[in-house]
């Protein structure tokens, strides 16, 4: 095991543009693939939770920015899809459009040496 994660890191050292784009292009097929796997995580890290926003979090601060949360906003779907609630699917959606587009962008830009 040892000897194919040191050759794994050499091909990394050898090839870190490439190497990148793999990490690009895996991450888009499970946003794609898993969508939630991926929103879910990142807005409890920013605040978004079941129980509602969290006190002192980057949500928080943006609620109290703006004040009145109006249904529909991009905030009430954030805190919707935290919850469980009809949020989730717009969240899912926007988070496999911009996974395919990783994806495609990252094989695009092999395919064009870019890497």
């Amino acid at each position: 095991m040892a000897s194919q994660i040191k050759n794994a890191a050499g091909a990394v050292a050898r090839n870190p543009g490439t190497a990148a784009m793999a990490g690009v292009a895996t991450v888009g097929v499970v946003a794609l693939a898993a969508p939630l796997a991926i929103a879910a995580p990142v807005l409890a890290a920013v605040g978004f939770t079941a129980q509602g926003v969290a006190a002192g979090s980057i949500a928080a601060g943006i609620q109290a920015g703006i004040g009145n949360v109006v249904a529909g906003t991009a905030f009430a779907v954030c805190q919707s899809a935290a919850a469980g609630g009809a949020g989730a699917a717009a969240v899912a959606a926007g988070t496999q459009v911009v996974g395919g587009l990783a994806a495609v962008g990252a094989v695009a830009g092999r395919f064009f040496g870019l890497a």
